[in-house]
């Protein structure tokens, strides 16, 4: 698994909602230290429900988005 494409979690912005842990269907995510970290990474299955229900933008999931070559047919 690439850890560069594992979802990034600004700890100065989260809040400690847990929101993120509790939605996430992998339970990939944990709260320590009232802050979402990424426990399990290998859990991971980048669905994007982190980054989307967190408030105040503190998850970020990058994608590395490939093009495939074009077929000529």
């Amino acid at each position: 698994m690439d850890r560069g494409l594992l979802p990034r979690i600004d700890v100065a912005r989260c809040t400690g909602c847990e929101r993120c842990v509790e939605l996430c269907p992998t339970q990939a995510l944990a709260q320590v230290a009232d802050k979402a970290v990424l426990l399990y990474p290998d859990r991971c299955t980048f669905c994007t429900l982190c980054e989307d229900i967190c408030p105040v933008n503190a998850i970020a999931l990058p994608f590395l988005i490939v093009f495939a070559e074009q077929q000529l047919q």
